[in-house]
This record gives structure tokens, C-alpha cells and sequence, in this order.
């Protein structure tokens, strides 16, 4: 499990989500675009409220909170790490009013660097379906790495697709970020 943090960036807060960011959550989960490239048997599809509620009570990581507005922005999350080999992978979703606004792409860099300058990750994965073109643009915004294409490997609502895959290791930061 990651700790719990809080990072800043120049336009977000990336803290810890609470019960408060419930309604954000939920829109965001049910939306259409969202729901188009979220993975088959994704469990939070189509969830009410009160799961959303439920959700954020436990304290995922990171709530991207506009510091301008407060607004919920996006989410970003490290999952699926391995503590001894230190790789893990990142996620990440864009409010439907933040979209467009670079808000993903900040936060995905602030918590990639975070994961790789901190915690001493050597790798973070992030992966994409190949028909998710905003996706895609945060990737590479973020500062990850493209390293080629999974074919048929992505299964979502839209069907099977390739996932582009990403990368980002300490050698990609710029001296003295690590």
C-alpha cells in the first residue's frame, strides 16, 4: 500500500480523496466517455452514490483538487506495485468540466515523479488503449515514455483494441528531480 501524501503542483492539490469528493466521483464514473474506455468488469461502473461515498471514505490516492476552485479535476492512482522490484503502474481519469485543461498530465507527472524521486520506484507502467486519444496526449504530457503498442490486448465497452504502453524510470527525470 502507498502512503498517504499530499503533493502540490502549480495548479492542483493531489491529496488523499474524501467523502466530500463523492458526487465528483460518481459523475465521473458514469459518465459516457469514461465508460467507453473503462475495462470490462470494471466494478464501479454504473455505481450509485452511496458506493461512490464508500469509495472515497477510504482515502484512495490522489485526489487532483483544482487549488483555483477546489473543484475535483481528476484522480490519479499507483497500483499494482512491487515492493521488491519497485515497478508499479498508474491510472488516471479526467473530470468532464477538466477536460482539455492539462490537469491528468499534471498530475500523472507530479505523481510519477513523486513515486520514482520518493519512493525509489525504477519503473512506473502506464498503459492506454490506443483508441483513447486524450489518454494518449496525457501520456506523453506527462512526460512517460511510449514503448510500443500490446495488441489486442485492451478490453473495454468498446470492444478489444491495442494498449499503447508508457513508461517512466529515473533516467527520464532531468538531474536533480531524482
Amino acid at each position: 500500500m502507498f502512503p498517504r501524501a499530499t503533493l502540490r503542483t502549480d495548479r492542483l492539490v493531489l491529496r488523499p480523496f474524501e467523502a466530500a469528493d463523492a458526487a465528483g466521483v460518481h459523475a465521473a464514473w458514469n459518465e459516457r466517455e469514461f465508460l467507453r474506455f473503462a475495462p470490462v468488469g470494471f466494478r464501479f461502473a454504473g455505481a450509485s452514490l452511496d458506493r461512490a461515498v464508500e469509495w472515497c471514505a477510504r482515502g484512495e490516492i490522489f485526489a487532483g483538487v483544482e487549488r483555483a476552485s477546489g473543484r475535483l479535476a481528476c484522480h490519479v492512482t499507483l497500483f499494482g506495485a512491487d515492493w521488491s522490484s519497485k515497478v508499479t503502474e498508474i491510472h488516471y481519469w479526467t473530470a468532464v468540466w477538466a477536460r482539455g485543461r492539462g490537469f491528468a498530465a499534471e498530475a500523472a507527472r507530479a505523481a510519477g515523479r513523486w513515486a520514482v524521486s520518493e519512493l525509489g520506484f525504477a519503473r512506473v507502467s502506464l498503459l492506454s488503449d490506443m483508441r483513447n486519444v486524450g489518454s494518449l496526449g496525457v501520456a506523453r504530457a506527462a512526460g512517460f515514455r511510449f514503448e510500443g503498442v500490446l495488441r489486442n490486448a485492451s478490453w473495454t465497452r468498446s470492444g478489444r483494441g491495442d494498449l499503447a504502453s508508457f513508461s517512466l524510470i529515473p533516467q527520464d527525470l532531468e538531474p536533480g528531480q531524482v
